[in-house]
């Protein structure tokens, strides 16, 4: 699919409704698309806008809702790569997914993620690669957790949160949170994002 059809077709799907692109939206695509707005920015940021106008119970009724977003989306991505090449990870994942994979098999209990981190460079969507990112990254401390020896560190945990006043649920929250953390840290574990 080109890229105006990929945001009509992801638009329409995300208003849940048969939708008809406007003259005043396909102008707005076509200056995204003329701007060098890579396709990933533009559905993560039609994304957020009916993410906020659902909490706000609001109707998108058209692209041009979304223009804000973009800008800013885009805005954002460009500054985060300032003083770098000129990509992003939207405009090229498979480069950042490769870096990744690279990294995680310097690492021998992360090397059997490296394949599937390369993988997700077949994802036409940054969200989607994102979340399956995350998902990776869990089952990769899982796995350390569960092949290492973390009594230690576990016990630090606790000492360090011995004064806290904390019900049971924050607690075991709270600790599993710098479990995940230090485990990261203590093997040199990557997080795994594009960004």
């Amino acid at each position: 699919m080109d890229y105006f059809a990929e945001i009509e077709s992801h638009f329409a799907s995300k208003r849940g409704t048969p939708f008809v692109v406007n003259p005043k939206d396909w102008a707005l695509m076509k200056e995204w698309h003329e701007a060098g707005v890579p396709l990933p920015v533009v559905i993560e940021a039609i994304d957020s806008v009916f993410e906020k106008a659902a909490e706000r119970k609001k109707v998108v009724n058209s692209i041009h809702y979304c223009k804000h977003a973009v800008k800013e989306l885009w805005d954002e991505r460009r500054e985060l790569t300032v003083g770098e090449d000129s990509s992003t990870p939207e405009a090229s994942p498979g480069e950042a997914l490769e870096a990744l994979a690279a990294q995680l098999e310097a690492i021998d209990r992360a090397r059997p993620f490296s394949d599937r981190v390369r993988a997700l460079a077949a994802e036409k969507s940054v969200p989607r690669i994102e979340e399956k990112l995350m998902e990776l990254e869990r089952e990769l401390l899982d796995a350390v957790i569960a092949a290492e020896d973390v009594a230690a560190i576990r016990a630090e945990i606790a000492a360090s949160l011995a004064g806290a006043k904390l019900d049971e649920k924050t607690r075991a929250r709270t600790e599993e949170a710098n479990l995940r953390r230090l485990v990261r840290e203590r093997f040199g574990l990557p997080r795994l994002t594009l960004f």
